[in-house]
């Protein structure tokens, strides 16, 4: 099928409407303003749809709830970790002090015992 250029301007000269198009036209307008009175909703983000598993508020806050868990969990055991290492730290300075203190003991018990056999080895050859 061939068009002429006389056919395209035919078919794109300006027509009139007529009148019903303008009553066509004012009483979608009357439409639009009881419509515009009432609120109009927007569309949903899917996050925020029914259907949606979680919401990102309670994502984020499960989340941040996991850290600090997660977070104290660690401090705890830091912490007895160190508290370990200075009960051992103190357990073994206690055991250098008791050695300390039995060897000082036993010096003198050994010291004394010394002297008595002197003293009764002298009382014998006399």
């Amino acid at each position: 099928m061939h068009f002429s250029e006389d056919d395209l301007r035919s078919a794109l000269r300006r027509k009139d409407p007529g009148a019903s198009f303008t009553e066509r036209v004012i009483a979608r307008c009357r439409q639009a303003e009881g419509k515009a009175s009432a609120p109009r909703r927007l569309k949903t983000p899917p996050f925020r749809q029914p259907w949606w598993p979680l919401n990102l508020r309670a994502a984020v806050a499960a989340t941040l709830v996991l850290l600090l868990a997660v977070g104290g969990w660690l401090a705890v055991a830091r912490y007895r970790q160190v508290h370990e290492k200075e009960a051992g730290e103190r357990a073994r300075q206690q055991a250098i002090l008791a050695m300390r203190i039995a060897k000082a003991k036993l010096n003198h018990v050994l010291v004394k015992a010394s002297q008595t056999r002197d003293d009764k080895i002298r009382g014998e050859r006399l």
